[in-house]
């Protein structure tokens, strides 16, 4: 699919059906993410792929237990999605380190669509960190998580601000 398409199609996919991700699907959106630029090279991120339904069903449950009802939707996405994704990084210098990684999970969203995989990039999930840290005995510092599966429900496009609204120009 052209890139300019892949851009204006993708959405932040809620709902999932049962059908599994490959690995190979996976892997495939991952290594795209790992071609994004990074801050003096530096390659931060690290992913632990979760597409065991118990250990999702317990990471939803965590951050259901933990938020209530605001972070109701986004815990059953955790359950509910063939793969999730949780993006860590091995953080020296923070701001340059976390845009390293924003980008890397860009690429993932849009590779994602390109191979006709729903994505939700998760930002919920850095409440519930120090438990994840301590269940994956993962010492770096939790960015995000991304939802990966197939899906039947095709969200419509969300209003954007237009390039006026965001932009000066001197």
């Amino acid at each position: 699919m052209e890139l300019s398409k892949v851009m204006e199609e993708r959405r932040s996919v809620r709902h999932y059906n049962d059908k599994n991700l490959d690995k190979r699907i996976v892997c495939d959106i991952l290594n795209y993410g790992i071609m994004a630029p990074s801050a003096h090279n530096r390659q931060p991120w690290h992913f632990i792929v979760v597409d065991n339904l118990n250990l999702k069903k317990e990471i939803g449950d965590a951050l259901e237990n933990k938020m209530g009802d605001i972070a109701k939707v986004t815990s059953d996405v955790i359950r509910d999605c063939s793969t999730l994704v949780l993006v860590f990084a091995d953080i020296t210098d923070e701001i340059m380190d976390i845009q390293s990684v924003g980008a890397c999970i860009e690429n993932i969203v849009l590779r994602a669509k390109d191979l006709d995989v729903a994505s939700l990039w998760i930002g919920y999930i850095l409440n519930i960190e120090k438990e994840l840290q301590r269940k994956f005995s993962c010492d770096k510092k939790l960015i995000a998580a991304v939802a990966l599966g197939y899906t039947d429900h095709f969200p419509s496009k969300r209003p954007r601000k237009t390039l006026e609204e965001v932009s000066e120009w001197y």
